[in-house]
């Protein structure tokens, strides 16, 4: 009894030790300069740009680290800003001036910068910039590239529409800013990206010769421009590309067959992935040369011919050679004009109809398209292809597990269960279903989807007559809003992104839906 007591004393003696330490300890003040540095990089990286605004006005201590290290600003942090003067605030302020990425103009507008006025700037970090105008003085372009030269990594230049009588006699000539800003590029050495668009009457010959020789690291190319204007030919303008050796994406004119041959005669384009052919009519001929450039990774057209004898089964064997290379496929007939193919088909030899706008993949084709097990990305839009050509493709690439986004609208939809087996999926687009039995996509079917436990985006576009709980889920799920236990289980584990009909038409559709079924009851 006595040893119990002695214990107990003692336990009470620890205790009021261990109050007293507690007692003297805490008038102790936080001292953030113990931390090391490193453990704030790592959490200021977490924050966005008006939260670290407001760190630096908390101590010194997290002030000199904003100011000091440009390693604390998230790579996705991004800025927009509406005009010059914010432009000169961010590049001034000592704790800005180390963000990563900036927008800057307004679409509607575009920055009017006066030719006398002189800017400096101070980035340390910028990598991304992105810039629509009207008018840039010569010396803010030179100054603003000069700043960002060793940094700058991608770059996307916008020219506004304008009308000449709203320039003062302060400001530059769209056009010659535009030319400024390619003579300019040369300040660039790092850039990888370059995106420019311009407005359709600019007459503006892109030289790459003249303004693009000196991007050596350049793996992205895309120039926008609808009426081009060219003192050189074409073959010397795309020899001219074997310049930028480390060219991976182009996207320039429409691309004609005699063009994707002269790229294949260009030894130095030996990374060339993907050749943008949305406005080129898609043939034989064209798919010939394509197949000869073994790097291509990418085919995407919404141009497919459906005139036979210009496309074929012998088209699509020549794109075999690409089976082992080949991630993205897109093939679709959504922008074909029939009147232009009848311009280009003799009448007598006319085997495509104002009906027919369809390619039509039989087994044949699909036989061919199983073996490109490395696709990433699968969209069919307006095309002829069963159900159960559908189904045997589909089943076939979900065996290799790399198909990650698939597209489909304007076809016959395949078998649920079978998308339902494609557990690689992350990207699933269902639109405008192509049936002439009127069945109907309801939440049953969606149910079956359940399974795909990567599936991250979900578009369903005037495909499936959902309830208005399935929806909300889903929607709830995207948007991370809390579920009770009962409806976590019903949804995609994964799912961040879910688009259904337009959200404005919702009604009208459901509307529609019941007038349909009423109509035909009737």
């Amino acid at each position: 009894m006595e040893n119990k007591k002695r214990k107990f004393n003692d336990m009470q003696v620890d205790a009021n030790k261990s109050n007293k330490h507690l007692s003297d300890n805490s008038s102790i003040s936080f001292d953030p300069s113990t931390i090391p540095s490193i453990c704030y990089q790592l959490i200021f990286q977490y924050l966005p740009i008006q939260s670290l605004i407001s760190v630096s006005l908390t101590c010194k201590t997290w002030y000199n680290i904003l100011s000091s290290n440009k390693f604390c600003y998230s790579t996705n942090t991004k800025l927009a800003l509406s005009n010059e003067n914010q432009l000169i605030i961010v590049s001034n302020s000592k704790i800005l001036r180390h963000i990563n990425k900036i927008e800057i103009g307004k679409y509607e507008c575009g920055l009017s910068i006066n030719k006398s006025i002189d800017f400096q700037f101070h980035f340390t970090s910028l990598y991304f910039l992105k810039l629509c105008f009207i008018s840039l003085s010569p010396l803010f372009i030179t100054n603003l590239f000069n700043s960002i030269s060793q940094t700058l990594q991608k770059l996307i230049v916008a020219m506004q529409p304008y009308s000449i009588s709203n320039l003062n006699k302060e400001l530059s000539d769209p056009i010659t800013s535009c030319l400024v800003i390619l003579s300019s590029l040369h300040l660039l050495p790092n850039l990888i990206y370059f995106f420019i668009i311009v407005k359709s009457s600019t007459k503006i010959e892109f030289d790459i010769d003249k303004y693009f020789k000196s991007l050596t690291k350049l793996e992205k190319l895309i120039i926008r421009q609808d009426n081009y204007t060219y003192k050189k030919s074409r073959i010397q303008q795309l020899n001219s590309i074997q310049y930028l050796s480390n060219l991976k994406y182009l996207e320039w004119f429409e691309m004609l067959p005699n063009d994707l041959r002269i790229l294949l005669s260009i030894s130095h384009l030996s990374q060339l992935q993907y050749i943008h052919l949305e406005n080129t009519l898609i043939t034989n001929e064209i798919l010939y040369y394509l197949s000869k450039i073994p790097t291509i990774n990418s085919l995407k057209s919404h141009r497919f011919s459906p005139i036979k004898s210009k496309l074929n089964i012998n088209g699509f064997n020549y794109l075999l050679s690409l089976k082992l290379t080949l991630k993205e496929l897109e093939i679709s007939t959504k922008n074909i004009n029939y009147d232009e193919l009848m311009m280009i088909q003799h009448p007598t030899e006319a085997d495509c109809t104002e009906d027919e706008y369809e390619v039509h993949l039989t087994s044949e084709y699909v036989n061919i398209l199983q073996q490109f097990i490395y696709l990433k990305t699968l969209s069919f839009n307006k095309i002829n292809i069963t159900r159960e050509n559908l189904d045997n493709l589909l089943i076939n690439l979900a065996h290799y597990n790399n198909l990650k986004i698939l597209n489909l609208e304007s076809i016959y939809f395949p078998s649920f269960i079978v998308i339902s087996t494609i557990h690689s999926l992350e990207e699933l687009s269902l639109s405008y279903p192509y049936n002439n039995n009127g069945e109907e996509y309801t939440d049953k079917d969606l149910f079956i989807l359940y399974s795909l436990k990567n599936l991250k985006v979900l578009e369903l576009y005037y495909s499936m007559n959902l309830s208005k709980t399935i929806r909300k889920q889903l929607k709830d799920k995207a948007l991370k809003r809390s579920q009770s236990t009962t409806c976590s289980n019903a949804t995609f584990e994964q799912l961040e992104e879910f688009f259904y009909n337009n959200d404005d038409d919702e009604n009208d559709y459901e509307e529609k839906k019941y007038d349909d079924r009423r109509c035909m009851k009737d």
